[in-house]
């Protein structure tokens, strides 16, 4: 129709990934079909994402003191008859101090780049959904009970084809991740129950996230990006996929919507009758005695 605006979501062609083994064994396939930017758009679209998230990321604690900041000290010459250029005070830019105006100041440097939410989101699908020429999806590597560092090693070498920590390698699985103590460069106490975790965390280049940690309010977008190998469980593989599907996706929804959406269901699996309930609320009776008395003559007759 001419005049009408309609509106094409970036959907791209689904692509197999290959699933193997822990030997490296190709055992099927499973279909990848993220929401993206459009072709035009998406490296401008992650570029600017990636950028606003590492810029949020920057602490701003240096405070140094500027001219404005410090006393302003005697006034050396008056500002004519004298021949020289006038002066406020001794932090002037004329005694080779301008830095003093130009200084780190704190939170008073940082600019307020906001990134919303949904664009992340679809920034770390796009990123996911270019990795599917390099992305192995593994069968059982969440049922790997011992933290053996030497065995972790061989099953890359087998997956990825080459050494572990030649290329940056980033696995994604439910339960393969831990945290590294602030001051003491050790494991957590949590991260000693992550036996992949423990396994994999002294490899060169080896990342370990989990799905809920390709977010917003993670790393996941860096992450990715700097992944050129991806291993997936096949458990983590279908979480990926419900988050970020390109037609529900729940990435791409509201809290309000997803809760909706959740009570409809509820409405449906659970039907709701109004006057059956009030015949039912009729039968109780209003003194609180003889409900507890109607409530075991009930139970003795069920």
């Amino acid at each position: 129709m001419e005049g009408s605006l309609t509106t094409r979501r970036a959907i791209p062609q689904q692509k197999r990934i290959p699933v193997v083994n822990l030997a490296g064994q190709k055992i099927g396939e499973e279909e990848l079909q993220l929401r993206t930017f459009s072709r035009n758009t998406a490296n401008y679209c992650v570029h600017q994402a990636h950028t606003i998230y590492k810029y949020q990321q920057k602490p701003f604690t240096i405070f140094l003191k500027r001219r404005s900041d410090m006393k302003k000290g005697k006034k050396l010459w008056k500002n004519k008859g004298v021949g020289k250029a006038r002066m406020g005070s001794i932090y002037s830019p004329l005694w080779g101090k301008s830095a003093t105006n130009k200084n780190r100041h704190g939170l008073d440097d940082r600019r307020k780049l906001t990134l919303p939410r949904l664009f992340h989101n679809k920034a770390i699908s796009t990123v996911l959904q270019s990795k599917w020429r390099c992305m192995k999806i593994v069968e059982g590597l969440e049922d790997i009970q011992e933290p053996r560092y030497y065995e972790l090693c061989d099953m890359v070498r087998a997956w990825t084809g080459m050494e572990p920590g030649i290329k940056q390698t980033l696995m994604i699985t439910r339960n393969g991740y831990g945290e590294e103590h602030k001051y003491w460069c050790i494991p957590t106490k949590s991260s000693f129950w992550s036996p992949l975790y423990m396994a994999g965390r002294l490899i060169h280049n080896f990342s370990m996230r989990r799905p809920r940690d390709m977010d917003p309010s993670s790393d996941g977008l860096h992450r990715a990006l700097l992944g050129r190998r991806v291993i997936i469980s096949r458990e983590a593989f279908f979480d990926l996929r419900a988050k970020f599907n390109p037609y529900d996706g729940w990435a791409f929804k509201s809290p309000k919507k997803i809760l909706v959406e959740q009570m409809q269901k509820l409405v449906q699996e659970y039907p709701y009758d109004r006057e059956a309930e009030f015949e039912a609320a009729r039968e109780v009776p209003k003194k609180l005695a003889e409900r507890e008395a109607w409530a075991k003559k009930i139970r003795k007759s069920s």
